[in-house]
């Protein structure tokens, strides 16, 4: 490579600098969840799309593969453990999401004495979130979230009132559509709280 073709590059490489390009900031994606019984999560596939549609974000996502190359700390809320391993992988943020609960719940939510009861069974994912900025080594957002979806709605008489009834459950393919809505509108509720703390930061 010639000299003038070197310096045509440093050139063409400081006009974008101060045009206002920059390489997209690495979020690291932890996603802690149970296995689900009625199917595959969704969640990081989703998030990971949702999040990288920010074109200044580059999301990776701390699989296997990166935990092997640098274990995961043990504790989940230590911030220096956090911000050094963050920090390790390459990441400029660290998104943790910790999935505490997925699943149904069945609830009664109306009911006039002697005469019947209104059931509802719902889907319900619960956990929290946490953004760290892993360059100025801080915690940015700690939150907890609870998003819910209704499955289905049932009357039963006065005498029935039975939450066990067989009309109150959810097919499995009925489940496996319910929690992938489900996941979309979480992923929906994150991404945005996301880029309000990462955007031109």
């Amino acid at each position: 490579m010639t000299l003038q073709r070197l310096v045509l590059i440093a050139a063409l490489g400081l006009l974008a600098c101060e045009a206002g390009f920059a390489l997209p900031r690495a979020l690291v994606l932890r996603i802690d969840q149970a296995d689900l019984a009625w199917g595959d999560s969704r969640l990081v596939a989703k998030l990971t799309t949702a999040l990288t549609r920010d074109p200044e974000i580059r999301v990776v996502v701390a699989d296997h593969q990166v935990d092997s190359f640098r274990p995961f700390p043990p504790e989940l809320h230590n911030l220096d453990s956090l911000l050094d391993w963050g920090t390790g992988v390459g990441g400029r943020y660290l998104l943790l999401i910790q999935v505490d609960r997925e699943g149904l719940e069945c609830r009664k939510t109306f009911s006039v004495p002697v005469l019947f009861h209104r059931w509802e069974t719902l889907a319900v994912i619960t956990g929290e979130m946490r953004l760290i900025d892993l360059q100025k080594r801080r915690l940015v957002l700690a939150e907890p979230f609870h998003e819910k979806l209704t499955a289905s709605r049932q009357f039963q008489s006065s005498s029935e009132d039975n939450s066990h009834d067989p009309a109150l459950h959810v097919s499995a393919g009925e489940k496996t559509e319910l929690f992938d809505a489900l996941e979309s509108r979480l992923v929906d509720q994150l991404s945005r709280k996301v880029a309000r703390h990462t955007r031109g930061r």
